[in-house]
């Protein structure tokens, strides 16, 4: 964990959490999995992959800011200048499922909250300009160094000549951190940041995942068709937030009871709903992947084909999983797919979630148990496992 002993996560949530924002020197105390600005590269070559790189140029004293999307040329890589550049990468943890561990700083997160991890390679000078986030974001050094200056929400103006970036306007500095190998930034939602590399620099950036009221009524009328009932009458940019999240939230196998109450406080989705109806509409729009990150999944005619006997199971590095409870309702969300279930489908299901990994032994009880084969097919041909190349 990234605190320090002398700042309990209770205190960090009730103190920091979506209110404001907390440096952390030295915080990152393990060793974690790293990547040189080479190795991001490749992967920025690669055409499932998200990434940018945005070019900071400088005319009559001001900086504007450039961006150019992915997938990129391994000869347009080798050419970039010597300054004033920044390669971002998104999902890292996606495509190299190792980088998972970089979540094991925060904890006291609940894990269906953690979106992903983003990591960004910056020659001196580079920045992505300075912006705000609708989300939170733990934005962890690792080599080099990287200023980060911080504003003030009330008066932070959005740059309405940016497209391609969602920039603001450059802002009066309130708070300047510099940041080396370990040292962690956390800046909530809204806070308007501006980082720039002093030196070849890495950041890892573990960001929150907050559906927006757009998000949740399109996840609504995927499961229950349209319906004016289930929307609530609220602006489309509104994002759920959880300012009084527990750190016993984080305990909890999947999403909590108090999460789906928040959205009939905020007025995300309409309050006549069923919990479980909130639930489901809630979980299958997190866990909800992105078009080119959805895993690879055999169909069922040929699961019998991919599906070892012998081995455990590991969860696909692309899938995303959560579950529910409810008055002994037990409900699986699976890469936008939402499921009822019963009580020893929820707990082979929880422990794949949890673990990442799944021990044969707990595979054949499964089989055994009411509706397992077909709950197992139905993980199967939703993503949740890497089947190709399984050994038997």
């Amino acid at each position: 964990m990234l605190l320090p002993d002398t700042l309990a996560a209770k205190d960090f949530l009730a103190t920091y959490w979506q209110r404001r924002a907390l440096a952390l020197p030295a915080a990152i105390k393990t060793e974690l999995p790293s990547i040189t600005g080479d190795e991001l590269g490749w992967l920025a070559t690669q055409d499932d992959v998200e990434s940018r790189i945005v070019f900071t140029e400088k005319e009559k004293g001001k900086m504007r800011y450039r961006v150019e999307h992915g997938p990129f040329e391994s000869v347009f890589l080798e050419q970039l200048p010597e300054k004033d550049w920044t390669l971002l990468v998104q999902d890292v943890d996606k495509h190299l499922p190792d980088f998972r561990l970089w979540f094991d700083l925060v904890p006291f997160i609940p894990s269906w909250r953690i979106d992903d991890l983003m990591v960004s390679f910056a020659a001196p000078g580079g920045s992505v300009g300075p912006h705000q986030d609708n989300y939170d974001v733990f934005l962890c050094q690792g080599d080099g160094v990287r200023e980060w200056r911080l504003g003030d929400r009330k008066t932070a103006a959005v740059d309405s000549s940016s497209t391609d970036l969602a920039l603001l306007h450059e802002f009066e500095t309130t708070e300047t951190y510099r940041c080396s190998d370990r040292d962690v930034l956390y800046v909530p939602p809204g806070v308007p940041h501006w980082g720039i590399a002093d030196e070849c620099c890495v950041t890892y950036s573990i960001g929150m995942r907050a559906p927006s009221s757009a998000e949740l009524y399109a996840g609504a009328e995927r499961i229950f068709g349209a319906n004016s009932e289930i929307r609530a009458d609220h602006s489309l940019s509104t994002f759920y937030s959880d300012r009084d999240l527990q750190a016993d939230e984080a305990m909890e196998k999947g999403i909590s009871k108090r999460a789906i109450e928040r959205l009939r406080e905020q007025d995300l989705l309409s309050a006549s709903l069923a919990t479980n109806q909130l639930a489901m509409i809630l979980g299958s729009v997190v866990t909800d992947p992105k078009s080119w990150l959805d895993p690879e999944s055999p169909a069922e005619e040929n699961l019998q084909n991919v599906l070892p006997t012998s081995s455990d199971l590991i969860v696909h590095g692309m899938a995303r999983l959560t579950a529910f409870a409810h008055e002994g309702e037990h409900f699986a969300f699976l890469n936008g797919g939402a499921r009822s279930i019963n009580r020893q489908c929820a707990d082979f299901f929880e422990e794949a979630a949890h673990r990442r990994q799944v021990e044969q032994q707990d595979i054949n009880q499964l089989r055994k148990a009411e509706t397992g084969n077909d709950f197992l097919t139905w993980m199967c041909t939703h993503g949740a496992f890497d089947l190709v190349g399984t050994p038997e």
